[in-house]
C-alpha cells in the first residue's frame, strides 16, 4: 500500500520551514519524516520583494528536507500568511424547494451555490476558502446539518477566505521556480490555530495568535470553525530593531536580549529602559489584536482564550503582557497532532505543522471547504503570467 505522505512549504520573513509528514490509518497523529528551516531572504513583511534571492533559500530549503526525509519534495502545500489575507462573512437564503417543505440535499447545496456566488472576491482579490459557519431554517437556528427538517425557507452563513491577487501569485511563483508544484494553498492564521487550539476550546471561543518575524497572523474560532482572521503588519524583528536602537547594539546582540528579557549590563535603570521599549511595540501590535476583535464582536469574549505561536512566542514576559492588553486567558502554545517524541512541538513550527494537519484533513473530506486542490494554484499561476509581457 502506498504511504501518505504530506509535504509542507511555509515561507516566512526570516526563515522558510519544510517538512514530510506521513499519515497513518487509524492514527490521527501525523508522524514527522524529516523537516528542515533556513534564513530567508527577499521577503518583506510576508510578501516578495526579491524573487531573484528568495528562490535559492527555497532550493535550500527542500535540499535540507529531503535529505532529512530521505524522499523527494516535489508537490507542496504552501502556506501563505501576509496582510493580504482578509476574510468577510456572506449570507443567502432560499425558499425549500419541496412541497412537503422537508429540506433535502438538494436545497443545502443551492444555497451553499448561491452563497458561494456572492462569495466571489473583487477586483484584484481571488477567493482561497468558503467555510459553512452555519445554517437557519425559517430564522430559528439549527443543528450544522438542516437535512430532514422541515420550514419554508433555508439560510446559510459562510465565511470567504480571500487573499489580493499579486501578492499570492509572487509566493506561487517563486515556489514555481524552485522547481515545486502547488497542491493547495493554506491560511497561515488557520493552520497555527489548527494546531495549537485544542478542540475544545476551539468549541468554546479561542484564537491563535502566530507572532512571526515581520507579520502576526490572528485567527478566531467558534464552534470548532473559524470565525474571523486577520494578518497585521507587526513581529518580532521590530522588537528587536527598536532594542538595537535603543541600546545602540548589533541586531544579533538585540535579538538575544528580546528572548531574555536581560538589558546590557543588567542594570535597574537599563532594565526599565528594556521594559519601556518592548512595551511601547507591543502595545502597537495588541491594539491592532483587540481593535480586530472588538471589530468581530469578541473583545473579552474568549473563554477558551488565546494560544501564542510563531517564533515571537519566545519574548520574555509575553503572556503576562498580552493578557494585561487583551483581557482574556493567555499561554503560549504547543504544537498538537504530532505522534509523542516528536522535535517539533515548539511553536516556532506552529504553521508548518498546522499546514500539515489541514492537508491531510482536506485529503479526506476535500469538499469540506468548497475547493478543488491545485485548482486555485493553477488559476493564480495562469494569472500571474498573463501579466508577463
Amino acid at each position: 500500500m502506498a504511504r501518505n505522505i504530506i509535504k509542507v512549504l511555509d515561507i516566512g520573513s526570516q526563515s522558510a520551514k519544510a517538512l514530510a509528514a506521513e499519515v497513518r490509518a487509524g492514527d490521527p497523529s501525523l508522524r514527522i519524516l524529516g523537516a528542515a528551516m533556513v534564513l530567508t531572504d527577499g521577503l518583506r513583511r510576508g510578501e516578495v520583494s526579491r524573487r531573484e534571492s528568495l528562490v535559492p533559500r527555497i532550493k535550500e530549503a527542500m535540499r535540507e528536507a529531503e535529505r532529512s526525509a530521505g524522499i523527494p519534495f516535489r508537490e507542496v502545500y504552501l502556506a501563505f500568511g501576509s496582510a493580504a489575507l482578509g476574510c468577510q462573512k456572506i449570507k443567502s437564503r432560499l425558499p425549500v424547494s419541496t412541497g412537503s417543505r422537508e429540506i433535502t440535499s438538494g436545497d443545502r447545496e443551492r444555497v451553499l451555490a448561491e452563497a458561494r456566488s456572492k462569495s466571489r472576491a473583487g477586483v484584484n482579490r481571488e477567493v482561497l476558502e468558503n467555510h459553512t459557519l452555519s445554517f437557519r431554517v425559517d430564522d430559528e437556528p439549527c443543528v450544522k446539518d438542516p437535512l430532514g427538517i422541515q420550514g419554508e425557507s433555508l439560510e446559510v452563513e459562510i465565511l470567504t477566505v480571500t487573499s489580493f491577487q499579486k501578492p499570492l501569485a509572487e509566493f506561487i511563483r517563486a515556489a514555481e521556480e524552485a522547481g515545486l508544484a502547488i497542491a493547495d494553498i493554506i491560511p497561515s492564521p488557520l493552520a497555527a490555530a489548527r494546531t495549537l487550539l485544542e478542540p475544545r476550546l476551539a468549541e468554546v471561543g479561542g484564537a491563535a495568535l502566530d507572532i512571526g518575524a515581520e507579520t502576526t497572523g490572528l485567527a478566531i474560532y467558534e464552534e470548532n470553525l473559524p470565525f474571523s482572521l486577520r494578518v497585521f503588519p507587526y513581529g518580532g524583528n521590530h522588537v528587536t530593531h527598536d532594542i538595537a536602537i535603543g541600546f545602540q547594539i548589533p541586531i544579533s546582540e538585540a535579538e538575544k536580549i528580546k528572548i531574555s528579557g536581560e538589558a546590557p549590563g543588567r542594570t535597574s535603570a537599563a532594565q526599565k529602559k528594556l521594559a519601556s521599549i518592548i512595551e511601547a511595540r507591543l502595545e502597537d501590535l495588541f491594539e491592532l489584536v483587540e481593535s480586530h476583535l472588538k471589530k468581530a464582536g469578541r473583545s473579552g469574549l474568549l473563554p477558551g482564550g488565546v494560544f501564542l505561536g510563531g517564533g515571537g512566542a519566545r519574548l520574555a514576559n509575553l503572556e503576562e503582557f498580552a493578557k494585561a492588553n487583551l483581557k482574556l486567558p493567555v499561554q503560549t502554545g504547543k504544537c498538537r497532532g504530532l505522534e509523542a517524541g516528536s522535535k517539533l512541538g515548539d511553536p516556532l513550527w506552529s504553521v508548518a505543522v498546522g499546514t500539515a494537519l489541514l492537508a491531510a484533513e482536506r485529503e479526506k473530506e476535500p469538499l469540506a471547504v468548497f475547493k478543488k486542490p491545485s485548482a486555485l494554484a493553477q488559476k493564480i499561476s495562469s494569472w500571474f503570467k498573463s501579466l508577463i509581457p
